[in-house]
């Protein structure tokens, strides 16, 4: 009877220490890619356009409001001088090209505003792949969508990762016109 006790409880410790290091091991992978998405997200400057500013004259991003996208309060840039031409918001969360007017998505996880509302990791990283929303709706410049495309299917999991453990953000972005 000892002996069995002895064997369960000697089974019942190398079925925990085997589990272990599988449970710390998924946990340590969602941190190391919220941290790479992080850095992916500091590279690639996607807080110069889904950032709204703190203080326009620095163009530091309010990480209050961090990827939140336009801002639905701020008017549209104005319209170019001449055909071709391009002009930004003074913000840089809207653009107005040959395109139309384009307005910086809310990027953060708030599910009525932001990429919780219509975004799973597979369609964000489709979206980053083909320039197309998961309705279809082509992403417009100055997103550098072909650049994205060309980052490994570990970077855009790490960057949805990062997207995903942000502060969701209520702001409603005003749709592109054409």
């Amino acid at each position: 009877m000892m002996r069995q006790v002895f064997c369960l409880a000697a089974l019942s410790v190398l079925l925990l220490v085997a589990a272990s290091p599988r449970k710390q091991s998924s946990i340590s992978t969602k941190a190391v890619r919220v941290r790479r998405g992080a850095y992916l997200a500091t590279i690639s400057a996607c807080h110069d356009c889904h950032s709204p500013k703190s203080d326009p004259a620095t163009m530091t991003p309010d990480m209050e409001r961090a990827l939140s996208g336009r801002p639905s309060t701020t008017a549209a840039p104005a319209q170019p001088a001449a055909m071709g031409q391009i002009s930004a918001s003074g913000d840089l969360t809207a653009w107005y090209g040959p395109w139309g007017v384009s307005y910086a998505s809310n990027l953060t996880p708030d599910g009525e505003t932001g990429l919780g509302m219509r975004y799973n990791e597979a369609s964000f990283i489709r979206t980053m792949r083909t320039g197309k929303k998961p309705e279809g709706e082509q992403l417009l410049p100055p997103m550098p969508w072909p650049n994205c495309a060309r980052m490994t299917d570990e970077d855009l999991k790490s960057l949805w990762a990062y997207l995903q453990s942000i502060k969701p953000v209520k702001n409603f972005v005003r749709q592109a016109a054409r």
